[in-house]
């Protein structure tokens, strides 16, 4: 957990569902959704991007499921099973079907060639590429060790880092990129 002298710098329950973490983490990924969305170039590529976007937004409030959490202190983290809601086998579909129609446009539109045109004409943002992939690295351990505030912190960072990678690229920036 993130501490300062041993002492915890945030309460336990903001690694919770719906806590204030949580709630800023949406946030991030909604500019960064914006600012994809905004993209004057290399529009198929951000058009995908907005579509993952989209879709990390869903994840993030489970589908759903988490917004209609009662609070509980007790069970904070605690909300039904897609299985014993009435219509919770849909969501597997829906969201199967989602991702299934993300991969169909990267391959109809032929994003990878738009991303490698992209990257051979621009720098590479390298300090952010790295907060990127290290947030997530943590992310992962913190997941494993069950530590719900310290992994959701990490996802912060890692969704910071793709929101500042967004603005670069979707705002014409990287030429003051060091």
């Amino acid at each position: 957990m993130l501490c300062l002298l041993g002492e915890p710098l945030l309460p336990e329950a903001f690694g919770n569902k719906n806590s204030p973490v949580e709630t800023v983490q949406m946030v991030v990924v909604l500019i960064g959704l914006y600012m994809s969305c905004t993209a004057k170039d290399y529009r198929s590529l951000f058009v995908f991007v907005s579509l993952v976007l989209f879709f990390v937004f869903a994840r993030e409030v489970n589908y759903g499921r988490t917004l209609f959490i009662f609070e509980d202190p007790e069970n904070a983290n605690q909300f039904p099973k897609w299985k014993d809601m009435e219509y919770g086998w849909v969501a597997h579909v829906v969201v199967g079907l989602y991702i299934t129609g993300i991969l169909i446009y990267f391959v109809w539109r032929k994003v990878w060639l738009e991303l490698q045109r992209m990257l051979s004409s621009v720098q590479l943002p390298v300090w952010d590429v790295l907060l990127a992939v290290s947030a997530l690295i943590a992310g992962v351990a913190y997941e494993a060790q069950h530590d719900n505030l310290s992994e959701d912190l990490s996802e912060l960072v890692l969704y910071v880092a793709g929101a500042g990678i967004l603005y670069l690229y979707t705002r014409n920036k990287l030429n003051q990129v060091d």
